[in-house]
């Protein structure tokens, strides 16, 4: 049986301040449920870009360089993307080898996948870093064309499987589609209704005035450009 492999966008060492505790590498994976409109890795799912597969050991090779800086400081490895948990077998087998490293493992992720890929990490993940995108449904599908009712689920679910305070929730404001500016603080205090005290407030940049994108993500933008001014 040929071993399974981790198709990834991007690897990024030596992160501070930004994915958890300490020095991380951020491991990005190919593939995405959701086509949010300010999408900042629109590489993983828009057939721009091709993922470079690797194995367990290979991928190990390739971050065990910053081992020492994990150790010293409670850092370790995050897995973002597009969405890593498309990927939560292979993520499972991954941490479950080399958890005895000592490494912290971390997750950024939508939570926009069936139950099944949550389930599989769960006994390996230190902390979650969770995009919430918009609490409000209809924001929210306008955004990500995505199903609401699986990632609010996966949240509650999450929240009563590994407690509250190891998750971190993402409460941004989105250009175009928050436009009184008072979005994020209800989008927070429902948050903060639903239990959660560790939240993130940022704003969003336009993936234009950072990198190329491609045709496919800037349709993406100009959709959502156009559905905020027919609401």
């Amino acid at each position: 049986m040929e071993e399974s492999k981790f198709s990834v966008l991007a690897i990024d060492r030596l992160r501070m301040t930004t994915d958890g505790n300490g020095v991380t590498t951020l491991i990005c994976g190919m593939g995405c449920p959701l086509r949010c409109r300010f999408c900042i890795n629109p590489g993983s799912w828009d057939g721009s870009v091709g993922g470079k597969l690797f194995t367990k050991e290979e991928l190990y090779e390739a971050v065990k360089i910053d081992s020492l800086y994990y150790l010293t400081t409670g850092g370790g490895l995050m897995f973002g993307g597009g969405e890593p948990l498309l990927q939560s077998e292979f993520l499972a087998d991954f941490m479950e080898k080399y958890k005895p490293l000592g490494w912290n493992f971390f997750l950024e992720s939508s939570l926009n996948v069936p139950r099944k890929h949550l389930d599989d990490v769960i006994p390996y993940i230190d902390e979650y870093l969770i995009d919430t995108k918009d609490m409000d449904r209809e924001r929210y599908v306008k955004y990500t064309g995505g199903d609401y009712d699986r990632f609010y689920e996966n949240l509650l679910y999450l929240k009563e499987k590994v407690g509250e305070e190891k998750i971190v929730v993402r409460v941004p404001t989105i250009p175009f589609l928050h436009q009184s500016g008072e979005e994020a603080r209800q989008n927070g205090e429902k948050l903060k209704e639903l239990g959660f005290s560790r939240l993130d407030f940022l704003t969003y940049t336009n993936p234009e005035s950072r990198k190329d994108i491609s045709k496919k993500a800037r349709e993406n933008l100009e959709l959502l450009a156009k559905r905020t001014r027919e609401t």
